[in-house]
């Protein structure tokens, strides 16, 4: 399916090649009306000669005003591809930066919470280092203190 420019670019070159052919026709009809004046035919062919290059002079003007047309038309076109693509443009730019800007709270609220992690990771490595380092009975006593079942003898 053909776009609107398309179609316009084909409808200008039908007027353009029309409007050289009436030209051509135009000539032609006033080298027969030279050829007729030399002949010196009756008013009735002379009547039909004037009324035709009036025709011709008419057409003319009709295919003018088509050109002007369409070329106001095509200036519209391109005015409102031009608006179509600018606020499509500003919108995807408006969804970049929203998710950037997402991307970014995101990212904070992580940050915080693996800073408190690593604390605590921290914490419980030295807790291991501390029991792994206490004697049997440093050991016994701390789990009497915390209550904990005693470690399976390997």
């Amino acid at each position: 399916m053909r776009n609107a420019l398309d179609t316009f670019k084909a409808q200008q070159a039908a007027v353009e090649a029309l409007h050289v052919r009436l030209t051509e026709v135009a000539a032609l009809v006033a080298d027969l009306a030279a050829r007729v004046e030399g002949l010196r035919l009756g008013g009735d062919l002379k009547a039909t000669l004037d009324a035709e290059h009036r025709w011709l002079a008419k057409t003319e003007d009709v295919l003018r005003d088509v050109q002007r047309w369409r070329e106001r038309e095509a200036r519209a076109f391109r005015r409102s591809a031009v608006w179509r693509w600018s606020t499509a443009v500003a919108f995807s730019l408006a969804v970049s930066t929203a998710s950037g800007a997402g991307f970014v709270w995101a990212r904070q609220l992580y940050g915080a919470e693996l800073e408190r992690l690593q604390a605590q990771a921290a914490l419980a490595d030295l807790i291991e280092r501390r029991v792994d380092a206490m004697t049997p009975s440093e050991r016994q006593q701390f789990e009497r203190l915390m209550k904990l079942q005693p470690a399976p003898r390997r």
